[in-house]
């Protein structure tokens, strides 16, 4: 073979290898090396295509074989870092490249390499100090921007992660892989705004792209445009295909919506394509759950649980069906989960919170309150390490611009600003009977249950920013209507009902500007005995956004702050109503009834009886809003002086013991 038909044959095998086809560049390879065995280009290349063919053991004479033949050549020891790699030795892969990129600070493949293998090992630093090196002896190749981006955001260095991707979009504008980098870093940082522009240009420039889709859905359900997520969600099913793992995905946004039949449609779809997913059997019982079928949502529970008994989010189902009660396998189960330490903290609080459930539906009283506390340590350390905390001073700073900003009442207005129907907001701290609450409410045949909706907070929280330092509040007719507006994007259509129901706990401190917005809605605060309050939210596995959930001097604090706000606004709001609970479950038929006057509805007797009047109820209480209204939930004497610390801490906080009132 002559010098030109070995030189074209090297390209021919060279150009396979680069698409991916190492079997086809072997038999090219070994075709030189027969007519040039020293050859130590096709030696290394050779080598390193068998490592990739799955021959790692006939890879190692070639690839060792150049490098005696050319021991200063980097390529020739970059693969032969790849036969480490392949064999498990990554140690020695790594030390490798770092004497490649030691000895030839030029050589970018090396760097490239290496920073690959620091960010699968989470050697993060280190990575981005790799790829760094990489892109700056190749400023155009897009790849290792990206790499670079990754390995920096994955880091939390989210400023020089930007920094790297406006690098890249000067070289590509509009790229796919830049834009989907910017939307995970935006999702990470809970930015949703952005996320959502982001995931609206990708789905414009790479509609067949199921990821736009999906970031789309994310964000339009944190908007609390849960229909619209369904829709989109749909859209990337539609691209990926209907898997178990994607219609129970499907399933949940569709429960979010109040689309039932669309989420029970989906689940028994993902039934049929894998009936055992714990995932699916966990939704299943949701839903089942909410629909009232009580026995099957068990069943359900049961059969995710035999599935996967370290399926940690079916757990709190079971115990919610099971009134707290475990089985002794269960219990054994659940506490060896509990007892890993290599599990993640939150998923070991789930645990333990149910562990400590069953404990106390059994009457052991001390062994539950212990468990409770190793609970809530270990979601503590959850919310540590996701640099979650509770700020009392900064939260104090935030009621008091609050009360000052909104300190006289609105102007009165009979007319509304927005179309459709008009909101009933439902407000409180967790826990605090809120769900029996709206369901009297809601069925009534002019109302529609809405649940927790998440527009309110996001709405209120941009807009206080912006205008706490305003001095009094002056909002204009223009500004309230888009206010509004905003707000009703996430609300049921016109014609469904004249009035829904909001019962996202948050709007708390947003009841003075949905006043203003909402000049014809009413605001109902269910406020119960504080100590039963406090100590039923300690008990209960609460999202780490209630982030003052999992220590009593924090829940004493909060419950002060939440007393000032409510005593403020019952000054200044007149739509602004508070019921105490207790008071309004013992005596019920009367309460009831002026709950539904002060709506503005007229009486109905399914309002009494609102236990029928739901075919479901999506709310972690929909097993106890079936039931008969009494005060079931008082656990306080049970546990006697354990509670006492937190007695004393809620007094201290200036909250009256009996109702919750702020004292005088």
């Amino acid at each position: 073979m002559s010098d030109t038909a070995i030189a074209s044959t090297l390209k021919e095998a060279v150009e396979a290898h680069r698409q991916g086809f190492p079997t086809r560049a072997i038999p090219l390879y070994e075709k030189i090396l027969a007519e040039a065995p020293d050859d130590a280009q096709a030696l290394s290349l050779y080598g390193l295509a068998l490592v990739q063919a799955g021959r790692p053991s006939e890879g190692e004479t070639p690839l060792k074989r150049a490098i005696e033949l050319d021991p200063a050549q980097p390529s020739f020891r970059t693969n032969l870092a790849e036969l480490f790699f392949k064999t498990g030795d990554v140690d020695a892969g790594v030390a490798e490249l770092v004497d490649v990129t030691s000895k030839h600070p030029g050589f970018a493949p090396a760097h490239n390499r290496l920073g690959h293998i620091r960010l699968a090992r989470q050697e993060l630093k280190e990575a981005a100090e790799a790829f760094d090196a990489a892109l700056q002896l190749r400023p155009e190749d897009m790849e290792i921007a990206h790499n670079l981006a990754w390995a920096l955001s994955a880091s939390g260095n989210y400023s020089a992660a930007y920094h790297v991707l406006d690098h890249a979009e000067k070289i590509m504008p509009d790229n796919i892989n830049t834009i989907k980098i910017r939307m995970e870093i935006a999702k990470v940082r809970l930015d949703f705004s952005a996320m959502h522009t982001l995931a609206t240009q990708l789905t414009k420039l790479a509609p067949e792209d199921p990821v736009g889709w999906r970031g789309l859905a994310t964000t339009l359900f944190e908007s609390g445009m849960y229909a619209d997520a369904v829709l989109a969600f749909e859209n990337a099913l539609s691209l990926t295909g209907r898997d178990g793992e994607g219609l129970s995905q499907l399933a949940t946004m569709a429960i979010q919506a109040l689309d039932f039949d669309k989420a029970e449609s989906a689940l028994d779809e993902a039934e049929k394509l894998s009936p055992h997913d714990p995932r699916l059997l966990s939704t299943k019982a949701l839903l089942l759950t909410y629909q009232g079928k009580r026995e099957e949502a068990e069943e359900y529970c049961e059969r995710c649980f035999r599935a996967d008994p370290e399926f940690v989010g079916v757990y709190p189902q079971l115990s919610v069906l099971r009134s707290g009660k475990l089985t002794d396998d269960e219990e054994r189960k659940i506490g060896a989960f509990a007892d890993r330490s290599d599990a993640i903290p939150g998923a070991r609080a789930t645990a333990r919170f149910v562990l400590a459930h069953s404990f106390e539906a059994r009457g052991d009283i001390d062994a539950a309150f212990e468990e409770y506390r190793r609970a809530n340590e270990l979601a503590a350390e959850r919310n540590a390490n996701d640099m979650v905390s509770y700020d009392f001073i900064g939260h104090s700073a935030w009621t008091d611009a609050i009360i000052n900003l909104f300190g006289a009442p609105p102007e009165h207005r009979d007319s509304s600003y927005h179309d459709g129907p008009e909101p009933i907001f439902i407000v409180g701290l967790p826990r605090c009977g809120s769900t029996l609450v709206e369901s009297v409410i809601a069925a009534h045949s002019k109302v529609l249950a809405g649940g927790e909706m998440p527009m309110m907070p996001n709405l209120f929280n941009r807009w206080f920013r912006a205008n706490y330092q305003s001095g009094a509040v002056a909002l204009g007719e223009e500004e309230c209507a888009l206010l509004a507006g905003e707000y009703m994007k996430g609300a049921p259509a016109r014609g469904i009902a004249e009035r829904f129901t909001d019962k996202n706990l948050l709007n708390i401190e947003a009841s003075a500007l949905i006043a203003h917005i909402f000049p014809n809605a009413k605001i109902i605060n269910i406020r119960r005995n504080p100590l039963e309050n406090a100590f039923a939210i300690w008990r209960q596995d609460m999202m780490k956004f209630w982030t003052f959930a999992n220590d009593f001097e924090a829940l004493s604090q909060r419950y002060g702050l939440y007393a000032r706000l409510v005593d403020h606004f019952e000054k200044t709001l007149p739509q602004f109503r508070t019921i105490q609970y207790e008071t309004f479950v013992t005596n019920f038929p009367e309460c009831a009834r002026e709950l539904i006057a002060f709506c503005d509805l007229e009486w109905e007797d399914g309002c009494a009886e609102f236990q029928k009047a739901r075919k479901v109820a999506p709310t972690i209480s929909a097993v106890q809003v079936r039931e008969d209204v009494g005060l079931k939930g008082d656990r306080s004497a049970l546990y006697g002086v354990r509670l006492d610390p937190l007695r004393k801490l809620l007094e201290a906080a200036g909250v009256d013991l009996a109702t919750g009132a702020l004292s005088n």
